[in-house]
């Protein structure tokens, strides 16, 4: 069989993680993997399960834009480290592609096929935040390694404007798994926290604790329903990166200082997410750059309306499934209206089933056909 070695930039299980070990599941039967990563985590306990290789690279982590001369010193050194490792693992592994979903190792996979004759597919989940990531994606988009470019959804395949580099995209959204998210038991996460279900209207988010994924903006959301005499309660799911500790830290802050302690929970990483969608009354996705919202796809399955920021991905999100309101990015105020409104029973109904209808047409079959043919047109 053929061999592909991916590149993985995190060492933890997020939503473009999920999607990678979504597509190995998917191609096991059709390919050999080798995957490289930085440390010992979530990820290599889920590799582990499923007997595939890996390489640990040692920490890649980066911001996912450069900002300033230290900045771009930091990038060149860790580019350096990791094209050197990712040229030794390869001449040892001998891939026929290199799959590249990990945003920081977009430029280095596309070195290191030109330097060593190997086909490169990337596959695009993030929104870049400045113009220098931007140019230096598109100056190697435009490689002869770099064969296909896969994007979530189109506004992250709009941020590949060089000429070169538009002719390879294809925009492929992710699927859900819908049986899946239908029959969780919301009971089992009141029972554990120990809180009574009744009367309370429940805001979710599913991200990982970072600044970029604004939890703040859902804690002050449930602040304002609060004073308009909503019963309203947070639950935050998701990991906290080491380097993110401080983001929790404030996010506690603002909890205590706006006395909202009793009702905003953070839940951590969970395995139980069915669980979690079967107890919220709608899902929020404040963030300020998303490149297309797999929890929203989990959300949509569930039969859970979904809220996004009008900006990126989020956006995108909402105008295509039709599952749920948009709101004003960093406009809590905006978000709590848009809560109540999307919780009239009438549209309420309306965008839930807009939503299962978008889950089912997204299928985990119909994604699998499509990605089988983007690596067999490469290979």
């Amino acid at each position: 069989m053929k061999k592909i070695l991916v590149w993985e930039t995190l060492s933890l299980v997020a939503g473009g993680q999920k999607m990678t070990l979504t597509v190995l599941d998917m191609l096991k039967d059709k390919y050999v993997f080798h995957c490289l990563i930085p440390e010992k985590g979530v990820l290599s306990n889920e590799l582990d399960k499923r007997g595939i290789s890996y390489t640990l690279m040692g920490n890649q982590t980066m911001p996912t834009g450069i900002k300033g001369k230290s900045m771009i010193f930091r990038y060149g050194w860790l580019s350096l480290k990791a094209v050197a490792r990712g040229i030794r693992v390869i001449n040892r592994e001998n891939p026929d592609i290199i799959y590249a979903p990990g945003p920081a190792a977009l430029p280095w996979s596309a070195f290191c096929g030109l330097l060593r004759g190997k086909s490169v597919i990337w596959h695009l989940h993030h929104l870049f935040l400045d113009g220098a990531t931007i140019k230096l994606i598109n100056f190697c988009s435009g490689w002869k390694s770099v064969k296909k470019i896969i994007s979530v959804s189109n506004i992250v395949g709009e941020q590949i404007n060089n000429s070169k580099g538009k002719v390879k995209k294809i925009t492929i959204y992710n699927p859900v798994d819908s049986e899946k998210y239908t029959n969780g038991d919301g009971n089992t996460i009141f029972s554990e926290l120990g809180i009574d279900r009744n009367g309370k209207l429940i805001i979710g988010q599913i991200a990982l604790l970072q600044p970029s994924k604004r939890q703040d903006v859902v804690i002050r959301t449930v602040e304002e329903l609060w004073c308009r005499g909503v019963n309203a309660y947070a639950f935050l799911v998701g990991q906290t990166r080491e380097e993110d500790k401080s983001y929790q830290d404030r996010l506690l802050h603002i909890v205590e200082e706006k006395g909202i302690e009793d009702r905003v929970f953070f839940l951590g990483q969970r395995n139980d997410v069915p669980n979690i969608l079967s107890a919220i009354d709608v899902l929020m996705i404040p963030s300020s750059f998303e490149g297309f919202p797999l929890a929203g796809l989990e959300a949509c399955a569930a039969g859970v309306p979904v809220l996004g920021a009008d900006i990126g991905g989020s956006r995108e999100f909402i105008e295509v499934s039709q599952s749920g309101r948009c709101f004003e990015y960093d406009n809590a105020e905006e978000a709590a209206t848009a809560v109540v409104d999307v919780l009239t029973s009438e549209i309420r109904k309306i965008v839930i089933e807009n939503g299962v209808k978008f889950s089912k047409q997204h299928t985990m079959d119909a994604y699998k056909s499509d990605i089988a043919r983007v690596f067999c047109n490469v290979v």
